[in-house]
């Protein structure tokens, strides 16, 4: 049973079956399904494929936001053939092919007000899955982490420091966190959840940016889940009952604080098994080293846990 049961983790998602493929894809948030699309366009113009594609399972997700409506976006995913033919219309009753590889697409791209931006040029690179060696999956995520780095913005797929949105007001903010899928944001309350529980913290803290999310779907609604962001002090004392954005203004005369968190869930909720990861400190106070070491930790996490290495596009054994 045991042997069955990992068989089956191994395997999963492949036989998700077309409809349940393109509710995952109507799951995505909306920066994400632009570059499925863009994927999809460039694979299904080319005169030598002959099937209807269609987004089959994401791999890996990570973006980050240097600045207010400016983000840098990164996606693993699969597209599988279906038994229509190429130019279908509506493609809700596309079955999918077992008979095919899988297309394994990575892409990368800025988008200005949730549109992609053609600065710098969007990377889309997609290959029969058989095809895909290690080198070439060492290239692409290199090529992304260039991309991000040389338009100034923190290196896509790491998480360092940025200032970069300071200046952003309480409700803009507010704005930003209800826009944070939900398996996110259940992060961002555990650490407001630790921090306002300190016995030295005096204002009440509230969401006020992300820097980096990051995160791997290893089948049968099993998420590993990484985040950085930023938490700020505000007007409002610790233990304010309903501390609204609009009631709570922030402070500028105290330090943000960079919070890294990493957890499993299942079904949309954080598993206590692993334990759920929080590690939260002064920005000023945050070293190279204290970053690499909350990084290392996450990665061992997803890793011992059986799922691909979190923050790393390395090869993945699912749906093989």
């Amino acid at each position: 049973m045991a042997a069955l049961l990992l068989l089956l983790l191994v395997s999963a998602g492949v036989l998700l079956s077309s409809i349940e493929a393109q509710e995952a894809y109507s799951k995505l948030p909306d920066n994400y399904r632009k570059g499925v699309d863009l994927a999809l366009q460039q694979l299904n113009s080319h005169s030598g494929v002959q099937h209807h594609f269609l987004f089959f399972k994401s791999l890996l997700k990570s973006d980050i936001e240097p600045e207010f409506d400016v983000s840098y976006i990164y996606h693993n995913f699969y597209l599988k053939a279906t038994k229509c033919r190429k130019g279908t219309v509506d493609s809700t009753q596309c079955k999918f092919r077992d008979d095919r590889p899988l297309i394994d697409c990575a892409v990368c791209y800025k988008t200005f007000a949730g549109k992609i931006e053609k600065e710098p040029q969007p990377y889309v690179h997609c290959l029969h899955k058989p095809a895909l060696t290690e080198d070439m999956k060492t290239r692409r995520v290199d090529h992304c982490k260039t991309m991000s780095y040389r338009s100034g913005a923190l290196t896509l797929l790491a998480s360092k420091g940025s200032n970069a949105g300071v200046l952003l007001s309480s409700i803009e903010a507010q704005e930003a966190y209800s826009k944070l899928p939900d398996n996110y944001r259940k992060g961002v309350d555990l650490a407001l959840q630790q921090l306002n529980s300190h016995s030295g913290v005096q204002h009440h803290f509230l969401f006020f940016k992300s820097l980096l999310k990051s995160d791997i779907e290893s089948g049968f609604n099993v998420q590993y889940v990484y985040h950085n962001f930023y938490l700020k002090a505000t007007t409002c004392a610790k233990g304010t009952v309903n501390p609204s954005y609009q009631r709570c203004q922030f402070r500028n005369d105290r330090p943000l604080i960079d919070c890294g968190v990493c957890y499993k869930t299942f079904s949309g909720e954080i598993e206590k098994d692993p334990k759920p990861y929080v590690h939260c400190l002064h920005k000023p106070k945050l070293t190279k080293a204290v970053s690499t070491a909350r990084l290392e930790h996450c990665r061992k996490m997803s890793y011992t846990s059986g799922a691909p290495t979190l923050l790393s596009s390395t090869k993945t054994d699912t749906d093989e």
